[in-house]
């Protein structure tokens, strides 16, 4: 069984109530795609409880110590998993409200990976945007400077290719989720590279000027 899970605490620090802006256009997103059997939002927002009604969305109440900040997706869907009567086979789609490009062709091609009996989870990667051998940490104290990965590379065709992972896709079945990351990722992830046509598409929208941003971007289209 495939379930789409949707995250959608009420608070938000940089754009308040951004989850209840942007609900209704991944609403209209899973409309069109006949293959989710279940849809989940956890949520402690009210609002957004009764947006979910009207979509026969079932609901996950989110208990407060799982509607702060700091607290890791891996820990919301463990705990939608035991609550929510969800078998250890069945596929758990990541679906963030506040990620507003979504190409339905890309995830009926990753529907079919993730049905493979030897894949058990899945992700989308882009490009890094900041390669990790040119990153430095400075220490304070001995006011020292070192790199993150030790190396002396300084041309640039000569990095190796480095990968930053992006929710735009993102699926596991249920069972393995003790073997992820807070990320919901491990070693054994099956990555999905995007090209460079549908990374310039993404933006999450954290902020007014995110919001901007994705606005712009789809003027030009």
């Amino acid at each position: 069984m495939h379930i789409a899970m949707i995250p959608a605490r009420m608070k938000s620090q940089g754009f308040k109530f951004k989850n209840r802006m942007f609900f209704q256009h991944t609403a209209d997103f899973l409309d069109q795609i006949d293959w989710m059997q279940r849809v989940i939002i956890s949520t402690d927002d009210p609002v957004l409880e009764e947006n979910a009604k009207k979509h026969n969305y079932e609901i996950h109440k989110r208990p407060e110590k799982l509607a702060g900040p700091a607290v890791s997706i891996k820990s919301v869907f463990s705990s939608v998993i035991h609550d929510m009567n969800v078998k250890n086979d069945d596929i758990l789609w990541l679906i963030y409200l506040t990620l507003l490009y979504r190409n339905t062709d890309d995830f009926e091609k990753c529907k079919k990976i993730i049905e493979q009996d030897e894949t058990k989870t899945l992700c989308s990667f882009i490009s890094a945007k900041s390669h990790p051998f040119n990153c430095w940490m400075y220490d304070g104290k001995s006011k020292t400077l070192n790199k993150y990965i030790k190396n002396d590379v300084f041309r640039r065709q000569d990095l190796p290719p480095a990968w930053e992972h992006y929710h735009y896709i993102c699926c596991f079945k249920a069972g393995e989720i003790k073997n992820l990351n807070n990320e919901l990722i491990n070693s054994k992830t099956h990555p999905v590279f995007l090209d460079k046509d549908t990374t310039e598409k993404l933006v999450e929208i954290d902020t007014p000027e995110d919001y901007e941003k994705w606005k712009s971007l789809n003027k030009k289209e």
